[in-house]
């Protein structure tokens, strides 16, 4: 267990010091990776893939941390977001637009490639701090299939909300996201 933490703990801060060198705004297409085109993982696997997995995500350059619960059920991963080194720039990066779809995308690509996780929960440390869990049977009920069996998330994406923010938006009026205070 020391050896995960200490690997995530390694990953965040080469995350955070390599994420300087990228241009944000080019990362955040919610269209950008499909599960399959990632490596599937279950609890036999490394967590590494984890990693691999949420460095392909759009959002990465602003990945804080990972925390991967998986000593008891339900098991989560735990998903921190924020500015490396210009909070304005940050801040522009999360509109409502962006957040949404971005959360929405990223949920479903981890869920479907991770078999052993429960949930994602998000936080992104804008001036007001947001945060949303994700479950794995919300977006079952939402898409209308089990993500675990379904390989091209990419196409689902496409066929559910490609130019369809309004059926992103009844998501998350069934699940909004939460401003911290």
């Amino acid at each position: 267990m020391k050896n995960i933490y200490a690997s995530l703990t390694l990953f965040t801060v080469l995350t955070c010091l390599s994420g300087c060198a990228y241009a944000p705004h080019n990362n955040l297409s919610a269209e950008r990776v499909s599960a399959s085109s990632i490596q599937h993982t279950s609890s036999s696997k490394h967590e590494a893939s984890v990693e691999e997995i949420t460095n392909k995500l759009p959002g990465h350059v602003y990945l804080k941390g990972i925390a991967f619960q998986d000593t008891q059920k339900p098991y989560y991963l735990a998903i921190n977001y924020a500015a490396i080194d210009n909070q304005h720039t940050f801040e522009k990066s999360w509109t409502s637009v962006k957040t949404k779809r971005i959360l929405l995308h990223n949920a479903t690509t981890l869920l479907s490639a991770i078999q052993n996780v429960d949930s994602v929960h998000f936080t992104i440390n804008t001036t007001v701090p947001q945060t949303i869990t994700i479950t794995r049977k919300e977006l079952t009920d939402f898409y209308g299939i089990d993500l675990r069996n379904y390989n091209d998330v990419k196409q689902v994406w496409k066929e559910k909300f490609e130019g369809q923010q309004e059926k992103i938006e009844e998501f998350y009026d069934a699940h909004p996201i939460t401003e911290m205070q």
